[in-house]
């Protein structure tokens, strides 16, 4: 894991803010340099985790910046899939979804705003480390219009679709998380609770989904994603008597509710291409496992990291294998002799050199999320053992690999598998209780 230091600025706000649980009349409110203008005084709060709600139905006069032809597009329940009206120069366009205002926003709706920038490739002063700024898009944020105030610990519905189930803190499962003894180097959170801070606006299908994960926001490629989510995904398990993961346990969860948002919306997105597409299935089935939600602790979708891991017989004896793309024999590379594999732009295809390299990009990324599973029992509803087995292979033939998820799996990988029966065992019996 690459040490990562996240700049953290003071965010644009108005002075009538409020905080989580907190309700109020508005006539605007703002977050991270959009606003939203209503035509008159409207009752508002935000989730647990920052986003704005607002009581409706209302009419939304405005929103700033002002959408211009082919930027700034804000949509209503945006849909997972192929189409995206935020930004011309994202592939997908769709006019016809952007929504126009003033906009009569209903209960159950919820308004996706961007901003954008106007040259492609600059960072702003808050752009995320290891955003490669390929996308014209600086932040999204949403506005979620209730019939009526949440609870004050509630988590944020889904963004995408019209899957809007609510949940709250006070429903966390605790006795999931097996509280493990840390490593001698910890990472501190800082760095990863601004990562997760804002939206991940990520639902549209294969590699082009990068263009559309905002500066500000998110990494724009799946290896650097997967880094956070595996990292996060054991921070949140460490034993925290001060609870000084907290917030990053809050914010991680709330990424599950949206991934499983954008899965109910389209379970076809993330395809196995790449290095893009990895790090969206786990938080799904640990947002499930704590909230104890059955719909995704058994979630139903294509992910890249299942369609990229097979049982065969390795050259070399390996028995859980790696592939760029499952569906082409002749694109299994590990099968056949190192010595015969073809380079890029051979006229065999994409079977040799370069998807070794996409073997060793993903690989690490992918050791702190499959440690997660086995250690909260969660491998059996993960459903695709061949990735556990070939994540196991890889540590075995990367013993001194450096980094937080490597030094965490040197510690708890020989026992995990028994804490997590241990996690699940007192699951099931306090359910029974």
């Amino acid at each position: 894991m690459v040490h990562m230091r996240w700049l953290v600025l003071p965010l644009v706000s108005i002075s009538f803010a409020l905080s989580a649980g907190e309700t109020g009349t508005r006539s605007e409110v703002a977050q991270y340099g959009v606003v939203w203008r209503f035509a008159g005084e409207a009752l508002c709060g935000r989730f647990v985790t920052g986003d704005w709600w607002v009581v409706g139905p209302v009419t939304v006069t405005g929103v700033t910046p002002v959408p211009e032809a082919g930027k700034h597009g804000s949509v209503v329940n945006p849909p997972a899939g192929s189409k995206q009206g935020y930004d011309q120069r994202i592939s997908g366009f769709d006019a016809p979804l952007r929504a126009s205002f003033p906009l009569a926003l209903k209960p159950g709706q919820s308004l996706v705003s961007t901003a954008s920038v106007e040259k492609i490739g600059v960072k702003t002063p808050d752009t995320v480390p290891r955003q490669y700024c390929r996308g014209p898009l600086r932040t999204a944020v949403v506005l979620t219009c209730l019939a009526k105030p949440p609870p004050a610990d509630a988590f944020r519905p889904a963004y995408v679709g019209a899957w809007r189930e609510m949940f709250t803190v006070s429903q966390l499962r605790r006795d999931a998380l097996p509280r493990l003894r840390p490593p001698a180097k910890v990472p501190g959170v800082t760095s990863y609770e601004r990562v997760l801070e804002r939206i991940w606006l990520d639902h549209m299908r294969g590699w082009s989904n990068r263009k559309m994960h905002p500066l500000e926001n998110m990494p724009d490629y799946g290896r650097e994603i997967t880094n956070i989510v595996s990292d996060v995904a054991l921070l949140v398990l460490l034993d925290d008597p001060r609870k000084e993961r907290e917030t990053l346990l809050l914010r991680y969860v709330q990424k599950g509710i949206d991934y499983y948002g954008v899965a109910e919306s389209n379970n076809q997105l993330w395809i196995p291409d790449g290095g893009h597409n990895s790090g969206r299935k786990w938080p799904i089935l640990f947002a499930g496992l704590m909230l104890g939600h059955e719909g995704m602790m058994q979630v139903k979708a294509t992910f890249q990291e299942d369609h990229q891991t097979h049982h065969g017989k390795g050259f070399n004896g390996q028995k859980a294998l790696w592939s760029i793309t499952p569906h082409n024999p002749n694109k299994r590379h590990e099968e056949v002799d190192p010595a015969t594999w073809s380079t890029y732009g051979d006229k065999r295809g994409n079977t040799g050199q370069k998807a070794e390299s996409y073997r060793k990009l993903n690989g690490p990324t992918w050791v702190g999320q499959a440690l997660a599973a086995r250690l909260t029992g969660m491998v059996a509803n993960w459903g695709h053992s061949p990735y556990f087995d070939y994540v196991d292979r890889w540590c075995r033939e990367t013993q001194n690999a450096k980094g937080f998820a490597a030094a965490v799996w040197r510690l708890h990988r020989e026992q995990a598998d028994a804490v997590g029966g241990a996690v699940q065992q007192k699951l099931a019996t306090k359910k029974g209780q």
